[in-house]
């Protein structure tokens, strides 16, 4: 039987290996085997790619058209057969759009349905019950009716003034204050229908969460 010969680079010859050192070593050359048994066979059972073309035939294959991304595929495990991964198609153009318009649609009914809390715990908290709201709905009309009254009775003598006038710059003067004071008072009698028509909501709003007892829950989320 021959001998191997293991240079080391001294002059005298290796000292025999302990027993343990030998098992050692044995153990690890084992380990070193099955790690790359282990990986050879991960390379092996590498995924597989499974798609559908746009004829209705199902492919499979470790390689994949590239465009056929776009139209989706499935990640499969060749030993099992199992879906690992599955990835839909790239969405159009249209879909985004459609997608964005829906999100931002949910956004803003969100924020509409949060707000309208806010008005409801603010209208109980302002009004203990309609006649409350009535009276200060009365209150508030009143009060634009009297700055209207005045705004009239100022339109009314601008409008002499420019007829009487006896210089053109006091006809002009009187003629701006004229176009001025009519702006105001359309200014008012928008900003009375606007109070008119906030209190009536309001006031049918009251009448809702009274017949409920409390207020939309939407206020504490």
């Amino acid at each position: 039987m021959s001998s191997v010969k293991i240079h080391t680079g001294f002059s005298s010859p290796l000292p025999p290996l302990p027993r343990f050192r030998t098992l050692c070593l044995s153990h690890v050359f084992v380990v070193s085997i099955t790690m790359m048994c282990t990986g050879f066979v991960s390379v092996a059972h590498a995924d597989l790619y499974r798609w559908t073309t746009k004829d209705g035939i199902v492919h499979y294959g470790d390689n994949m058209p590239s465009s056929q991304a776009l139209d989706g595929y499935d990640l499969i495990n060749p030993t099992t057969g199992e879906v690992i991964r599955h990835i839909d198609r790239a969405k159009t153009p249209q879909e985004l759009a459609s997608e964005a318009a829906a999100k931002t649609a949910e956004e803003k009914k969100q924020a509409e349905e949060v707000a309208q809390a806010q008005r409801d715990r603010m209208l109980l908290d302002l009004y203990s019950n309609t006649s409350d709201l009535e009276r200060a709905r009365k209150q508030r009309l009143d009060e634009i009716d009297g700055l209207i009254k005045q705004t009239q009775n100022a339109l009314a003598r601008a409008n002499e003034r420019s007829k009487h006038a006896q210089a053109s710059s006091e006809q002009k003067a009187a003629f701006k204050d004229v176009i001025q004071l009519r702006k105001n008072l359309f200014d008012l009698q928008e900003r009375r229908d606007e109070t008119s028509k906030r209190f009536a909501e309001d006031l049918q709003r009251l009448e809702q969460l009274q017949a409920k007892g409390k207020p939309s829950d939407q206020a504490g989320k």
